[in-house]
């Protein structure tokens, strides 16, 4: 049985998502008189998600149609005005050298997947870009570039019966990719990046986010080809918790839904995201710490039981994520 969490954590969904609307209101305002009309400037992550919080940075990309074509990648010269613009609403900017802050090409998200070409900051883009991807300009080309990454994953031929494989397989490919990521920077390089955040993170809203993509592709059994397409559009159109109470139904995920508001009332409190993102692997006793790490057993088991409950023994997504 969970612990009770109390009002205040119970609020936290709503409190989050209050915020981040207010902030993304505020974002596409500002940008359309900033980014030309060809682009698409698109968020990730906590804002995406309405999870965010005044401590919470903000995570986008810049789609531009057509392909790079091996060229140069040339800046353009309204990227650092689109930057500042972004800024002055959300102070905390995408960490340096990492897969935000960038240009993408249309064309280029649905080639080479898995190929050569196919590197770690372009998978992010892409998978991102589906669960979680939100509008601040251009709301057009993003639907458009998501229905091609769809019709890529999901091809012409594939069988009425046949769950969407070929996505499914990438966004385990992401998901394992994600968590060998996070040893690789939180333990290798000069300066190793904060650890106990980060962990907290895989454990709540990385989980989260991979769940709510394999539940959608659990969806796609049974259904013709433009059916698993428009599924998954209208499910990707979802906030991630959103998308897993619609598909698991609300009453079933609710104590899901608690552990994960006990979650995010602890990290929009700017002293415990401080001492976490200070904490060192070596003090993994702390309380605090101990007290989320808990938390997250609890809610993978959670999620493990809506997983279960939603999709019976014979679905085959059981054997999928398997075999």
């Amino acid at each position: 049985m969970p612990p009770s969490h109390g009002p205040r954590s119970l609020r936290a969904i709503a409190d989050a998502r209050t915020f981040s609307e207010d902030k993304l209101s505020a974002l596409r305002l500002a940008l359309a008189a900033v980014a030309p009309a060809e682009a698409c400037v698109v968020t990730c992550g906590s804002y995406s998600r309405r999870e965010a919080s005044p401590s919470s940075d903000i995570d986008y990309f810049i789609i531009l149609p057509g392909a790079l074509d091996g060229g140069p990648k040339a800046t353009q010269p309204w990227q650092d005005d689109v930057a500042a613009t972004i800024e002055e609403i959300v102070p905390l900017a995408p960490s340096s050298g990492g897969a935000f802050a960038r240009i993408e090409h249309a064309d280029d998200m649905v080639r080479n997947i898995g190929g050569e070409s196919d590197s770690n900051s372009k998978i992010t883009r892409r998978m991102l870009m589906l669960l979680e991807g939100e509008w601040l300009t251009n709301e057009s080309r993003l639907r458009r570039v998501r229905r091609s990454i769809l019709e890529r994953y999901i091809g012409e031929h594939i069988g009425d019966h046949q769950l969407a494989l070929f996505l499914l397989n990438d966004l385990i490919r992401y998901y394992r990719t994600m968590m060998v990521d996070y040893e690789f920077k939180t333990m290798e390089g000069s300066k190793p990046k904060p650890w106990g955040l980060r962990n907290i993170k895989l454990v709540f809203s990385r989980k989260l986010l991979y769940a709510s993509g394999l539940f959608s592709v659990a969806m796609t059994a049974d259904r013709n080809r433009e059916r698993k397409i428009a599924r998954l559009e209208e499910l990707f159109d979802m906030p991630v918790i959103d998308r897993i109470v619609h598909i698991c139904g609300d009453t079933r995920s609710e104590r899901l839904r608690e552990s994960y508001a006990h979650f995010l009332d602890r990290i929009s409190q700017p002293e415990i995201r401080t001492a976490l993102e200070a904490l060192p692997r070596e003090r993994r006793d702390d309380d605090l710490f101990r007290d989320l790490k808990n938390e997250g057993h609890n809610f993978t088991r959670e999620i493990m039981k809506v997983f279960e409950l939603t999709f019976d023994s014979t679905h085959p997504i059981r054997r999928a994520v398997l075999f």
